[in-house]
């Protein structure tokens, strides 16, 4: 066994310090794998990315509710469901300039404060339309919602179909 271990009653004093050091190293450790933690609140890495779903899913929802009052002002269309296709999420926009041939963001501040200029956050892009509604049957109703849709939404007509409400 090691010498340090033997238990005397002159070797008191140093198996003590021994059990402090080892204490110390051990709280050391846990501090290592731990500290990062301490003090802090822990937050869900799924949080953002839910918040976006939801702000995208309320958005759609919006445009939807907007296009079926728009479509249902529209003589010979009742009863309308709506439902829209987004390309992608929201995008934040930041302010940009041109040396020569090359882009680059407009910085403010300097060091560690230096962050890109912030304009907004642009709208996701509307992709897709589909109409069920009554009259959607009727040509001249469906030219009518898409040539209202296409100009509104800057689409083209192949991104939207109007279909007759079934029984």
């Amino acid at each position: 066994m090691l010498s340090f271990l033997k238990a005397s009653s002159e070797d008191a004093p140093a198996k003590g310090r021994l059990w402090i050091i080892l204490l110390v190293a051990l709280l050391g450790v846990l501090l290592l794998l731990f500290g990062g933690s301490l003090g802090e609140e822990t937050k869900d890495d799924e949080e953002t990315p839910q918040l976006q779903k939801e702000d995208l899913t309320a958005y759609r929802e919006a445009l939807e509710e907007r296009i079926r009052k728009l479509c249902e002002s529209v003589k010979g269309v009742e009863n309308v469901s709506v439902m829209v296709t987004l390309e992608s999420g929201f995008s934040s926009v930041y302010a940009t300039e041109w040396e020569g041939d090359k882009e680059s963001y407009v910085i403010l501040g300097s060091g560690s404060s230096a962050q890109a200029l912030y304009l907004g956050q642009s709208s996701p892009t509307v992709t897709g339309i589909g109409i069920v509604c009554t009259g959607g049957g009727n040509a001249t109703v469906r030219r009518e919602l898409t040539a209202l849709l296409c100009a509104t939404f800057d689409l083209s007509s192949t991104r939207i179909h109007v279909a007759e409400r079934g029984p």
